[in-house]
This record gives C-alpha cells, structure tokens and sequence, in this order.
C-alpha cells in the first residue's frame, strides 16, 4: 500500500515529498526548468516543430537527489480533463537516468544515456511539446522520482511499449525514495 502512496504523492504537491515523514516537510530534492518563468511555459518551448518527427525537448534541471538513490525517472502528463484524473496524457517518460546526471539540456531528452517511452500519441518514442488547442490555462506536470533502482520490468532500450500505464505500474515495483514535481500552465488564448 505505500507504494501507491508515493506514486500519488506528486498529485498533491509540488514540492519534494516523502510519504515517510509524518510532518510533510520538503526537502532539498527539486527539479526546474529555465522553460518555466513564474509558473507558465514560455512561449518559444510551446508547440515545437518536429524533425524527423522528433519534438525539441523541456530543457530540465534537478539537485539534492536523495541519498540511496541508485536511479532517476520522469515524466511529464497533462490532464486534458482537468475533472477527471483517470485520463492521463503522457509527454515524456524517460528511466535508469544515472544519479550523476543532474540536467537534461533543451532538445535532448531523446540523445541521453538512458531510455525513453512512447509519446502523447503512442506512435513514436519521443518527446511531446505542450501545444494545448482549447482557449484558457492548461496544468502540466514533471515529475522526477529517486529509485532504489531502476525497475526490472522496464525494457533497457527506448521502447513504444512504456506508456505511462507501464510506467506507473513499473516503478510501482521498486522502492520510490523522493519525488519533486514541477508544476506548470501553458496559456492560449
């Protein structure tokens, strides 16, 4: 069962957040990104041009990562119905991110040592720009997770097959240290 709190944990925060600290302090874990100016996306990373049918990246950035921490994952959904989180749209799943990596630089996502899931659209492995099409606010969320490891369900190439069903249900297996989310809205109008 408390597995599935951290796996939920980055739902009601947006800081660090550890499920075995009764107080719900933070603690120095965070992720960030120079994309994200107080709290909204900024223009020139929203609805990227795809090359090759690949998408420039969120530039990403974290620290304090946590100690017994032997893997890094993330990734990125948006909620297309605010009202109903059982529909999930995933823009980028990566994992077995090595713990002496702290950044993923603009456009990159796809060129690292680790591995990387299927888009929003399932039909490529690549990452997905915001490129919300309905007027008003639309939430975003990145979510780093320290792993005790990197979950041996989890294929060790890139794979269309991760989803983030797979994903989720994957890191479910493994003990999940710390998260620290980022939370931002990219704006239409």
């Amino acid at each position: 069962m408390l597995k599935h709190i951290y796996i939920f944990c980055f739902l009601i925060t947006v800081s660090a957040c550890n499920p075995d600290d009764d107080t719900n302090d933070t603690s120095e874990f965070s992720i960030t990104s120079i994309a994200i100016e107080n709290g909204e996306l900024l223009d020139e990373y929203k609805c990227e041009d795809k090359i090759d049918g690949i998408e420039n990246s969120i530039p990403l950035a974290w620290s304090g990562i946590p100690d017994g921490t032997k893997s890094l994952a993330i990734h990125m959904i948006h909620y297309p119905d605010p009202d109903n989180t059982e529909n999930v749209s995933s823009y980028m799943i990566l994992w077995n991110i090595d713990t002496d990596i702290t950044s993923i630089p603009y456009g990159t996502a796809d060129e690292g040592p680790w591995y990387m899931g299927a888009n929003k659209d399932g039909n490529a492995i690549s990452y997905t720009s915001p490129c919300s099409q309905g007027a008003g606010t639309h939430e975003y969320i990145i979510t780093i997770y320290a792993l005790s490891e990197t979950p041996s369900s989890l294929p060790t190439t890139s794979s269309l097959d991760v989803d983030y069903t797979a994903f989720i249900e994957a890191i479910s297996t493994v003990t999940i240290i710390e998260t620290a989310t980022i939370t931002f809205n990219s704006i239409t109008s």
